[in-house]
């Protein structure tokens, strides 16, 4: 009885867990293939408290910052946090990272969940563009704050002014961050937007009370443990 539950309920969820899929295999791929390419740092600098640093630091944060969004928006549900954190687990298998890496997983569960907030607010259409991208900045700005006390915690002086120049060291992935997410996400969600508008998009599916509450809970858990474990 419980396996036929289990294939029903495969079933049911047939388009979000091909959808799911879908969507960690282009942001695996999509983290493997951009760590090669984006190896150029432009020549802009700017300085701060006495520090001269380049404007934007490249790197790949926006491709899985983009699926983490998208996963919540799109799919909802525990989708939000699975699908980043399982980007992040195998391309991390395949690619390395460092000790900070709950950091870097409970960042992007964030990410998810700021996207599935603006689902629950039926924010759909282009007049919500300025709604979404807002949501996708301030999720951006949360993950630069929290994985960032992590680097301080591990690489810095436990000291206000150690903080200070971690903050400061940090800003220019911040900066491209910001940039290279928001225009990332705007080229993707335009069309996504004009397809919902036809009648085009993953069927609606009523959410038990669990999984509504499980993309809020996720992410505290890993901050928590990712906590818990720098401290022990």
């Amino acid at each position: 009885m419980r396996w036929c539950t289990m294939i029903v309920k495969v079933k049911e969820n047939k388009e979000r867990i091909l959808a799911g899929i879908i969507l960690v295999v282009i942001g695996v791929l999509s983290r493997i293939t951009f760590t090669n390419l984006l190896s150029y740092t432009p020549p802009l600098y700017l300085t701060l408290n006495s520090i001269t640093q380049p404007l934007f630091m490249l790197d790949v944060f926006f491709v899985v910052a983009l699926i983490a969004f998208l996963s919540g928006y799109l799919l909802g549900g525990y989708y939000s946090f699975i699908i980043p954190v399982s980007v992040m687990i195998i391309s991390d298998i395949l690619l390395g990272n460092t000790f900070i890496f709950l950091f870097t997983w409970s960042g992007f569960a964030l990410i998810g969940l700021i996207g599935y907030y603006l689902q629950t607010k039926q924010y759909k259409g282009v007049r919500h563009l300025p709604s979404i991208l807002g949501g996708s900045i301030g999720s951006i700005l949360l993950y630069d704050l929290f994985t960032n006390f992590g680097s301080w915690l591990g690489w810095y002086p436990p000291t206000i002014e150690g903080l200070t120049i971690c903050y400061i060291v940090a800003l220019p992935f911040m900066l491209w961050h910001l940039l290279s997410t928001t225009i990332a996400l705007t080229i993707v969600i335009i069309p996504i937007m004009y397809l919902q508008k036809q009648g085009f998009s993953i069927p609606a599916k009523k959410l038990s009370i669990f999984e509504r509450k499980a993309p809020y809970v996720a992410p505290v858990l890993l901050i928590i443990l990712a906590l818990a474990l720098h401290f022990v």
